[in-house]
């Protein structure tokens, strides 16, 4: 009996073993093995994703400040159940999303949590006025969440940064667009708050952000957010409809790059209704360059000895060339009479300049303004960019000759363009292709190593001759000390360049021609660190509308970019 009790003892002990080397081993499996499989399939059957956010790669300056990104902004979240002032959330909800409160109200009556994005209400930087919302943002039933938003609220740089379609993934415009390929991100990310086996929030644990899978790359400009944010101040104060460019023609880089109007890029519907067109990148448009363009004709007859800064000319006010008459601004009181080519620069003569065009010839005008990079993109390859026109010199008559001496007829330039050639004057006679895309840098998860790109400046071309620019800069000088561009004059150093004002075709209510306005310039004289060009939409005069934007620019862009760089 004794020996029978032992052999069943035994064998519930090996069971017992048994069993618990089993159990073991099933702990183990799941500790080791499928734990965290696990742990994450329990989480997400207790979080309920209240949003979803697309990852993108970020956008930097050219010193790895963040243009476009993961922004922090404060969303609202209301869990219906802990409410007590219904009323007030109501109309609190209702105010930031621009909806009924009354339609709120009855979906307080549901436990499902309600959401409000972040940025719903674009007047309100910072997505919520505290100050305004006071006794509903303090209810028990509402939580403020920090949620990631990919663009800030001032929305800096947004022609060149560009936007998204309406799910956040695909890129529109801009460096949005043009990278769109490196910033795609491989999952949306999550705005989540807990619930229990019910459904109900389990306000505890908080609401969450859960991060998506991040995009193959992130991008480095060669903006500089400090120079932007100055150019678009600015702007606002100044400048209704236009564009600036600032570029540093030693290397080509594109510092900023502005249009107005502005759009914020969250609100892409409201800016698409917009009759101002703010959705266009006006920098990137072409128009009549109008004056700005005698540089262009200036440099063609110095460098083909056709004129020289002390030729003379005499203009009675208008110049006859074949049935056409074109007229100085100054015909009225009989014309500038007798004018140097220093000073028919300085004082924008366009008799003089037509005189100088004839003599010069449709070929070496046109040769030098393509050679320049005129009537061709210029290689940024931001979408929408255009060429412009440079007329075909074989088909050109006199009178054409006529009116491209001037700017005028059929040519059209973009500011980018005009940057550019400006930019083969200060730099003593090289055309610098603009550079916008500094990097492409990938994120330290990418199996792609090949994705990493420096994008180099181009090697520089001669175009012009180094005496020629100087001379230029010596004709480009007199305009801002004594001639039609002396508001652009900046103590500091000096500067130059040239005004501009473009017939547009149109004519104001008062009968008088409307005129798009324009300053092209370079500072400081001593080897110029920066060229900015200002446009103003049917500004009128570039020496009262564009001149003085330069100057307010430059005086404090020179501090922002100094010398070293």
């Amino acid at each position: 009996m004794a020996e029978e009790s032992a052999h069943r003892v035994r064998g519930l002990a090996c069971i017992f073993l048994v069993t618990f080397f089993v159990l073991a081993a099933r702990m183990a499996h799941v500790q080791l093995v499928i734990g965290d499989d696990l742990a994450e399939r329990c989480r997400d059957q207790r979080a309920v994703s209240l949003t979803a956010v697309p990852v993108r790669g970020a956008i930097y300056d050219r010193n790895m400040r963040m243009l476009a990104g993961e922004f922090r902004r404060r969303a609202i979240v209301v869990f219906p159940e802990f409410v007590k002032a219904r009323e007030a959330v109501a109309r609190m909800v209702a105010r930031l999303t621009g909806g009924s409160w009354e339609d709120v109200l009855s979906r307080l009556g549901s436990p499902a949590p309600l959401y409000v994005a972040a940025g719903a209400m674009p007047s309100l930087a910072d997505g919520i006025d505290t100050e305004t919302l006071g006794e509903a943002l303090r209810d028990p039933g509402v939580v403020v969440v920090e949620q990631p938003v990919r663009y800030h609220p001032d929305a800096i740089g947004a022609h060149v940064i560009g936007y998204l379609d309406p799910s956040g993934t695909r890129g529109i415009s801009g460096v949005e667009r043009l990278l769109d390929r490196y910033l795609r991100g491989g999952g949306p990310g999550e705005v989540t708050v807990f619930a229990d086996a019910r459904g109900t929030p389990m306000r505890g644990l908080g609401v969450r952000w859960l991060p998506g899978e991040p995009a193959a790359a992130s991008v480095r400009l060669t903006i500089d957010r400090d120079i932007q944010a100055l150019v678009e101040d600015v702007m606002d104060d100044a400048v209704e409809r236009g564009a600036v460019v600032v570029m540093d023609p030693r290397s080509g880089d594109v510092l900023a790059m502005a249009s107005r109007p502005a759009f914020w890029p969250d609100n892409i519907a409201t800016a698409a209704r917009d009759p101002a067109s703010p959705l266009v990148n006006r920098a990137i448009m072409a128009y009549p360059p109008g004056s700005v363009f005698k540089v262009v004709v200036a440099a063609a007859a110095i460098e083909s000895g056709t004129a020289s800064l002390h030729d003379t000319f005499h203009d009675p006010g208008y110049v006859d060339v074949g049935a056409a008459r074109f007229r100085c601004y100054t015909h009225e009181e009989g014309g500038h009479g007798d004018i140097t080519f220093i000073d028919a620069m300085a004082y924008s003569c366009n008799t003089a300049f037509i005189d100088v065009g004839l003599q010069t010839g449709a070929e070496r005008l046109v040769g030098l303004a393509e050679r320049l990079g005129l009537g061709a993109t210029t290689g940024v390859a931001l979408p929408g960019e255009q060429a412009g026109v440079i007329p075909d010199a074989r088909s050109m008559s006199p009178q054409d000759i006529g009116n491209l001496a001037i700017g005028q007829g059929r040519l059209t330039v973009t500011p980018l363009q005009v940057a550019t050639v400006m930019s083969a004057v200060a730099n003593g006679g090289f055309l610098r292709r603009p550079r916008l895309v500094m990097e492409i840098m990938p994120n330290d998860m990418s199996d792609d190593p090949a994705l990493a790109r420096s994008i180099k400046p181009a090697e520089p071309v001669r175009i012009l001759s180094e005496d020629t620019c100087r001379q230029l800069t010596f004709m480009l000088e007199a305009v801002t000390r004594w001639g039609t561009g002396t508001a652009a004059w900046v103590a500091e150093g000096g500067s130059c360049g040239k005004t501009g004002s473009a017939e547009t075709g149109k004519v104001s209510e008062g009968g008088s021609p409307v005129s798009h306005a324009w300053f092209a310039g370079f500072a400081p004289l001593s080897d110029p660190r920066l060229v900015i060009v200002v446009f103003v939409e049917e500004g009128m005069s570039g020496g009262r509308a564009a001149a003085p934007v330069f100057a307010r620019i430059a005086r404090r862009a020179l501090g922002l970019y100094p010398a070293s760089r």
